[in-house]
């Protein structure tokens, strides 16, 4: 996957635009300042998490003998199941509260932002990339720009409107769908290779 690929495919599964209304509504109570510092700490740490999922995923995979098939197929899987999620959420989508507490590492930084289907792509993704510095670009990048524009989520929600939030992230959603369903098809290609 070229590095374009990988950060968009991380950034989509993050969906920023998507989880803005769990942030206003688990941060509605605290001040400016102290909301981009709250925002700012959960980043950090569910950024900690992902490059922990990077760096350890080999061994993991290795533990479980994953050969490249099962990582494609599955991978294709994981997306697949994010973006129907990402296009027909919930009714009762549950926002979870901490009352009376600061949120502090559950839930922003996990499970909404470092959610298990990211943590699991990443993994997955890491076993594919020959190179460790693509993935860690990528994860950097998606993250980067997630926190901006979290950080900018009441602005953006008053120009925007939810309306306008909800058709941005069904077209992301959409192009996870394309996404996955190229993943799952070379891992097609890949097992019928090795039965030849």
């Amino acid at each position: 996957m070229t590095l374009l690929t990988l950060t968009l495919t991380l950034f989509l599964i993050m969906n920023p635009l998507g989880n803005m209304k769990h942030f206003l509504t688990l941060l509605e109570g605290l001040k400016g300042r102290r909301q981009c510092f709250v925002i700012t700490r959960e980043m950090i740490l569910a950024l900690i998490a992902m490059f922990i999922f990077s760096f350890f995923g080999e061994h993991i995979a290795g533990a479980f003998h994953l050969n490249q098939t099962s990582i494609f197929l599955s991978s294709g899987l994981i997306l697949f199941l994010t973006a129907i999620k990402v296009l027909f959420p919930p009714k009762d989508d549950y926002i979870p509260r901490i009352h009376g507490e600061e949120p502090f590492l559950v839930p922003i930084a996990i499970p909404i932002i470092a959610s298990p289907a990211l943590l699991a792509t990443i993994m997955l993704f890491s076993q594919t990339e020959p190179l460790v510095w693509p993935m860690m670009v990528s994860i950097l990048m998606a993250w980067g720009v997630s926190m901006l524009l979290l950080l900018a989520s009441r602005p953006i929600l008053k120009l925007i409107g939810q309306n306008g939030l909800t058709a941005i992230e069904r077209l992301m959603g959409m192009i996870l769908i394309l996404i996955s369903v190229q993943r799952f098809m070379e891992g097609i290609l890949l097992f019928m290779g090795e039965q030849r």
